[in-house]
């Protein structure tokens, strides 16, 4: 690799980490996703996060409601679409986001 092309990909990748932070809707989607994988253990399943994110409304109570559809068993005899419904509550700084609920609706 010749100098400027190491220097060039340095530059990309240090570019790389200076996207735009998550807000509120992403970071609650990564922590439903994270308690989604504790529930199903070793099942695997499929849960788009852009999709939920973009499912986030306000619960009334102060946290969020994300809902998006979900596969469970993907890819087993027994694979099924279910819809997820997941509760989050942000808080602190830097944010840090607490599912408070977790529903698989048949």
């Amino acid at each position: 690799m010749t100098r400027p092309t190491a220097l060039a990909a340095l530059a990309a990748l240090a570019l790389a980490g200076c996207g735009p932070a998550d807000g509120p809707a992403e970071l609650a989607a990564r922590a439903c996703d994270a308690q989604v994988q504790q529930q199903v253990q070793s099942q695997p399943y499929r849960l788009d996060l852009d999709v939920l994110a973009a499912g986030k409304t306000d619960d009334g109570r102060g946290g969020f409601l994300l809902s998006a559809p979900i596969t469970v068993n993907l890819g087993l005899a027994n694979q099924s679409v279910q819809q997820l419904e997941c509760t989050v509550r942000i808080s602190g700084e830097p944010p840090v986001a607490e599912v408070v609920n977790l529903r698989f609706i048949w």
